[in-house]
Formats: C-alpha cells, structure tokens, sequence
C-alpha cells in the first residue's frame, strides 16, 4: 500500500464518520450565548482593570501632592513690580494669544482698527 493509497483509505474513514456525526439541535444558541456571556465577562474584567487603574492613579496623585506654601501677601491677576532683568520675552500663552487673534479677526475689523 502506497501513500496516495493510505490517504483515500483515511479520507474515506473520516468522510464515514462525519456522516454519522451531527451536531445537538440547540447547540447554536447555547454556543451564542456562551459567546455574549465570554465577551460581557472580558468587557467587564477590562472596566474593572480601568478603573483600579484610575484609582490607583488617583490616590498616587493625591499622596504626591504638596501642600502649597501659603504666604502673607493677596493674590493678584498682575505683578506689583516690574521683572528684575531688562530683556523682555514673550510667553508661549502671549504668542499663542496673538496668534489666535490674528486669525479670529475678520478682515473689515481689522481695517476698522487700521483707520
């Protein structure tokens, strides 16, 4: 017996027993709600992780935190005094500001202003 001869003979055997074989008749609902019930377990697994992520986060965040030194003086939206070094730059936020307004403004205002 050759090996083409043994693979037909094996074919034949397995062709033969997949006849007979079949499967229960309420086996896809069973093996559909098996399947939700897999997915709902890893997506609540999944929530779970996130959040004991962010909370763990959290309570880092909150032990990290210093406590802000408090001082006599009121708080204020400008600075009292003028900056100690003569060169003046300009901030990120001055730029950004300026840059924001450049582009807002339509062009009449812009001529309205230039008048």
């Amino acid at each position: 017996m050759n090996d083409e001869e043994l693979d037909a003979a094996i074919a034949a055997r397995f062709k033969a027993y997949e006849a007979k074989m079949r499967l229960a008749g309420d086996f896809k609902g069973r093996f559909v709600s098996s399947v939700r019930r897999k997915r709902a377990m890893r997506r609540l697994v999944l929530a779970g992780f996130a959040g004991a992520t962010a909370a763990v986060c959290a309570a880092f965040a909150l032990v990290a935190k210093k406590d802000a030194v408090c001082c006599d003086a009121r708080p204020a939206l400008a600075a009292r005094s003028a900056p100690a070094s003569d060169d003046e730059q300009a901030s990120c936020l001055m730029l950004l500001g300026y840059l924001r307004e450049c582009f807002r403004r339509s062009r009449s205002v812009r001529r309205k202003e230039e008048e």
